[in-house]
């Protein structure tokens, strides 16, 4: 079992978590050639980096010698129910898909086309029922307390230095969660998503690192203890990864699908379709896998039974 501590800096925290994070985000957009606006997505993963920072410090006294066991961040299910949604719409879309693309009649295909247009390009409204989380003014108070007592420890010539360092990071905060807020409002399946990362609670006293096989191997060969702010940074550096490739793989559904419905009726192919679909289904499942799996059947269960009421 991988232990770990608490660094006692809530400066070191936030820069070497934005560091980790940002290093995981440009080795993963170096290594895929995708359009430029989605994947300059350094700022959405740093925007999370900043609440997930809050979270360590709010849930954490600040020591150095704090042992730290393995347990996974949490959120209540029904902060899961809008990605369940988006889950199902998508299922539902490459089922139907897979039969476009094996087609032949006209009808039938102008009638599968029709199907998809109502999942892929109408709104689904995947948040309904939650409370909308307003942009915060400030970070929370064990934030703020927490940067007092470090700066009680600092000398009189370091402390001018430690409060422009915290005024530019809340500042940056407040920007990132700002341009993330109105990415949502454009975005259905971010705001589903992100409803739920962004009720994700980590105990920062016991985690697990969710990190890539080859990287918890490296992690074990070099004798390398992860603490909490390295155990985040490789956890929601994934979550936001395997999320932005949904993300794009939906774009270039929505862009195929209007196309294919652009064509004669003889001339529809939805076999690129499928398989951009089938990526998204892929992107999709691999974000579901960092949720534990009892938490994803019930939220699961609670949407399929939303479809079978009477609307």
């Amino acid at each position: 079992m991988l232990r770990g501590t608490v660094p006692s800096s809530p400066s070191l925290i936030a820069n070497v978590f934005c560091d980790n994070v940002r290093r995981v985000a440009a080795f993963d957009f170096g290594c895929r050639s995708t359009s430029l606006d989605r994947r300059s997505t350094i700022n959405d993963i740093a925007s999370f980096t900043s609440a997930a920072i809050l979270c360590v410090i709010t849930q954490t006294t600040m020591t150095t010698t704090s042992p730290a066991l393995a347990v996974a961040p949490f959120s209540p299910i029904d902060a899961l129910l809008p990605a369940a949604r988006v889950k199902i719409t998508l299922d539902s879309a490459v089922n139907i898909a897979s039969q476009l693309s094996t087609a032949t009649d006209a009808n039938e295909k102008r009638e599968l086309l029709h199907d998809l247009e109502g999942l892929l390009l109408v709104t689904q409204n995947y948040t309904r029922g939650t409370t909308p989380m307003a942009v915060p003014q400030q970070p929370a108070k064990q934030y703020l307390n927490a940067y007092d007592d470090y700066r009680r420890s600092l000398s009189l010539l370091e402390k001018p230095g430690a409060i422009l360092v915290q005024n530019g990071e809340i500042d940056a905060w407040k920007r990132l969660k700002r341009e993330e807020r109105v990415r949502e409002d454009a975005d259905e399946v971010r705001a589903a998503l992100n409803y739920y990362t962004s009720n994700l609670n980590f105990n920062s006293q016991e985690f697990i690192l969710t990190a890539t096989r080859e990287e918890r191997s490296r992690l074990i060969r070099d004798d390398k203890i992860p603490d909490v702010k390295t155990v985040i940074a490789s956890d929601m550096g994934l979550r936001y990864l395997h999320r932005n490739d949904l993300l794009t793989a939906c774009d270039d559904a929505r862009a195929e699908l209007n196309y294919q419905m652009k064509q004669d009726p003889n001339s529809i192919d939805g076999g690129e379709l499928l398989d951009i679909l089938l990526m998204a289904q892929n992107a999709c499942t691999k974000w579901f896998a960092l949720i534990d799996e009892r938490d994803m059947m019930a939220a699961m269960e609670i949407v399929q039974k939303e479809k079978q009421m009477p609307k």
